[in-house]
């Protein structure tokens, strides 16, 4: 098979899938040109649509697997992870770049997004998920240099790198703190205890790993952890609006809890799709472990979700026939119900097989989910139904389609994956 200069296999879904990029690209380029009018169904009924709900709720919440795994091994002794925690990182990181992209086709008036950087309203959890998306790139472009010091050899680099990312990590979470509370006690206070810890961990007191430094991870949970919740906090000013189905108090929680799952069952698949497609050995034995950690968060997120439902006396309308009905019980089904009996089945749990089948099921639940909040949730005040125009569609699948394509002329191009797991591709 034919390789372009970037040492990516040409074969028809690669060829494929740059295509589509390039069609949703287009149609993107055309949505600045006529206005956002011109390719989306989107009304004052309706001004958050498709976009939101896929590609920012979703995608987003797929993209958690980086802070999940990146804790896990770094920060809790996971060491036996390592081959998973790359290749997360990237997927996250790519993740967010194209979120920001499809963001800016969304919003009505994207070249006003720069304001949200000198204009500071705390108040607003729509400010909060702007700087924390903002600030948790940083941290995620951080977290993948080494891989780009690694394939180029540039150890000086990375010796400085490890030296200077915890004061840009420190950095960051101080600003962020002042911009939330515009109060200098508290940035005085919090970068005071990052600052003691750094100089503990420097000293040998606390635990340093050799790759990775601490405080960048921990900036990394915590800014993901934050704007996880609280693109759930964005629906609780529409309670008049969302179907009660869906509208909770605790939607921020529902949103982190079920973020995490999403993310971790992201992790199985990006690791099985790489596996074949570089031509690696699975490793089943990982992928069993996190389907482990994947059980225990559906369970949590079923949980919360029943427990919410029963303590708001909801039950009854679950019962009545109707497109909202419909819409929760294919979601539970689909991403919570049946993917739990998988994961129940100790055969099934050891199967690399099932253990993709039950992730593709909680992915799939979980768009079903931000869809149902963005859109089959919402009733409209002013009477008009909305339904996703094509151009939605196209421009949406062009992200989806870039991101893949990135994905994988970066893992065909740089060290992402441990050495002795790298096999030469499919012919």
């Amino acid at each position: 098979m034919r390789r372009s200069v970037l040492n990516v296999r040409l074969g028809f879904g690669t060829l494929a899938l740059a295509l589509i990029a390039v069609t949703g690209g287009g149609l993107a380029a055309y949505r600045f040109v006529t206005g956002i009018g011109a390719v989306s169904n989107l009304n004052q009924g309706y001004p958050w649509g498709f976009w939101i709900g896929f590609d920012v709720l979703a995608g987003i919440a797929l993209a958690a697997g980086g802070f999940v795994v990146a804790g896990a091994m770094h920060m809790f002794g996971g060491e036996r992870y390592h081959p998973l925690v790359r290749p997360t990182i990237l997927t996250a990181f790519l993740g967010y770049l194209l979120f920001i992209g499809a963001l800016l086709v969304d919003l009505g008036r994207p070249w006003t997004i720069w304001h949200m950087t000198i204009y500071w309203h705390h108040e607003s959890p729509m400010f909060e998920v702007g700087w924390c998306v903002m600030m948790y790139t940083t941290i995620l472009f951080l977290e993948f240099l080494p891989v780009v010091f690694e394939r180029f050899r540039l150890d000086r680099w990375y010796a400085i790198w490890m030296n200077v990312a915890p004061w840009i990590a420190i950095g960051l979470l101080t600003l962020f703190a002042f911009a939330m509370t515009h109060s200098l006690g508290w940035v005085l206070a919090i970068g005071g205890v990052l600052v003691a810890f750094e100089i503990l961990v420097r000293s040998g007191v606390i635990y340093r790993d050799p790759r990775m430094p601490t405080v960048l991870l921990m900036a990394g949970i915590i800014f993901s952890t934050l704007h996880q919740s609280s693109l759930g906090s964005l629906f609780l000013i529409v309670p008049h609006k969302l179907n009660a189905i869906w509208y909770s108090p605790i939607l921020p929680l529902f949103f982190f809890v079920s973020a995490v799952a999403a993310g971790v069952a992201m992790v199985i698949v990006e690791s099985t799709a790489s596996a074949w497609y570089f031509r690696r050995e699975l490793e089943v034995h990982l992928l069993e472990d996190v389907g482990h950690v994947l059980t225990w968060a559906v369970f949590g997120t079923l949980a919360l979700r029943a427990a919410d439902l029963v303590l708001r006396g909801i039950g009854t309308e679950l019962l009545v026939l109707s497109p909202q009905s419909v819409a929760f019980w294919i979601e539970a089904l689909v991403g919570l119900l049946i993917p739990l009996a998988i994961l129940l089945t100790p055969e099934f749990a050891a199967s690399g097989r099932w253990l993709l089948v039950s992730s593709l099921m909680v992915i799939a639940g979980l768009l079903i989910n931000r869809m149902n909040v963005a859109i089959v949730g919402i009733t409209s005040t002013y009477g008009a139904a909305y339904y996703p125009h094509w151009m939605e569609w196209t421009i949406t699948a062009g992200v989806v389609a870039a991101g893949v394509l990135a994905y994988l002329v970066i893992c065909s191009n740089f060290p992402v994956f441990a050495p002795a797991h790298r096999r030469t591709q499919r012919a």
